[in-house]
């Protein structure tokens, strides 16, 4: 997986490349852990590339949003499709997640 990092004002933008399998998650919850090691903790992930997340995929997303939001940031999702939007009702996070169908929307919201 490739993980692009940009940073939007107070904002982080992920753009992943890659599939969230088993060698993705590792790539994913290191990133993400990187941003909340420097403080970045409002973080836009954008799937628009990502054609599977695996059910582990899920929860690492689960688990560091619970992080970033208990340091008072957010975590929105950009490109969900319709694979891994099924994924997430059948977990049970559609609500716990934002979705945005672009980039710049997601940043100002």
């Amino acid at each position: 997986m490739i993980i692009e990092r940009l940073e939007d004002g107070a904002v982080t933008i992920l753009r992943l490349d890659g599939d969230i399998d088993e060698q993705g998650i590792d790539e994913l919850r290191m990133s993400l852990m990187g941003c909340i090691h420097d403080q970045r903790c409002n973080v836009v992930i954008n799937l628009t590339e990502v054609k599977f997340v695996s059910y582990m995929g899920v929860g690492v997303l689960v688990e560091r949003l619970r992080q970033m939001r208990a340091y008072g940031g957010d975590m929105k999702l950009v490109g969900v499709n319709l694979y891994t939007e099924r994924l997430f009702r059948m977990v049970g996070v559609t609500k716990v997640f934002k979705t945005f169908a672009t980039e710049s929307v997601a940043v100002q919201e």
